[in-house]
């Protein structure tokens, strides 16, 4: 399967995962500690059955281990900071903040996997980000909110998350590491909090949440593996920007399926035209 059908397949995914995810965490809901806990177990042990029967394997994985360990710390706390943002903000003003992660993609893209910018991926890359900025309803406060704080910081963690995560699925077996590369942070959890590991038995006991964590963990663990194919595959510098059309996939969905994000449909509609002509000049 090529990089291009395999990075749709994460866009979708991922879009659909943050939809739901708003809809469990909007208004305090869950606890967002034992939601980072449990989500991603479930998630690492859906991906990790898969690679059981396909042949568990972790090859020149100590060869790696800085990233690994990168991975996990990152991918620890940003989930924490992600429950805590989608806590604060509409799905679609999330998926905003959260494409800043593509600067430190490209960033350390270029650091570790040695790849090269051309001027129109630049210029791709800058009208996406013009179309992020269409979303922002006021600039002069953009680092005044929490939620905002919360966002970039998602985007942080995640951008380093991901790259040091791409970087060792291209040195190991890549079903074997996804799946590992979700329980680890697990850990990272309940280090920060300990706490947590009281609040988790009763998210398990709630048979109609746990129901719904599961078809989340569906999602975000077809999203996630496709993604890690895709920059296996494919170069970082590209797909990094290229996945930013989740901005326009999840706005739509946001619009779509959550009746209390629909106002400011024009600007939102807008700033997807601006991503999506991004994407096209990307692809030059």
């Amino acid at each position: 399967m090529s990089w291009q059908i395999l990075t749709a397949i994460s866009v979708f995914g991922l879009s659909i995962s943050i939809i739901l995810q708003r809809i469990l965490l909007h208004g305090n809901k869950l606890n967002p500690y034992a939601y980072a806990a449990v989500f991603q177990a479930l998630v690492g042990v859906l991906l990790m059955i898969v690679a059981l029967i396909a042949g568990f394997n972790l090859p020149n994985i100590m060869d790696v281990w800085v990233f690994v360990l990168i991975s996990t710390v990152a991918y620890g706390l940003g989930h924490i900071v992600y429950a805590k943002t989608l806590q604060k903000v509409e799905a679609s003003t999330f998926s905003v903040y959260f494409a800043t992660h593509a600067i430190w993609m490209m960033l350390f893209g270029i650091l570790f996997f040695r790849e090269h910018l051309t001027w129109w991926q630049i210029a791709g890359s800058i009208l996406i980000f013009g179309g992020v900025l269409v979303l922002v309803k006021r600039p002069a406060q953009f680092l005044k909110e929490q939620g905002v704080l919360y966002g970039m910081a998602t985007g942080m963690l995640f951008g380093v998350a991901i790259t040091a995560w791409a970087y060792v699925g291209r040195h190991t077996d890549t079903l074997s590491w996804a799946a590992v590369s979700f329980l680890l942070p697990v850990i990272v959890v309940f280090l920060v909090r300990p706490k947590t590991i009281v609040a988790v038995p009763a998210v398990l006991r709630d048979r109609a949440l746990l129901l719904k964590l599961l078809i989340l963990a569906g999602f975000y663990a077809i999203g996630s593996l496709t993604m890690l194919y895709a920059y296996k595959e494919g170069s970082l510098a590209i797909i990094s920007p290229l996945r930013q059309t989740g901005i326009i996939v999840t706005t739509l969905l946001a619009l779509l399926f959550i009746s209390a994000e629909r106002h400011g449909v024009v600007r939102k509609l807008l700033a997807a035209t601006i991503c999506f002509a991004g994407v096209v000049i990307l692809l030059l």
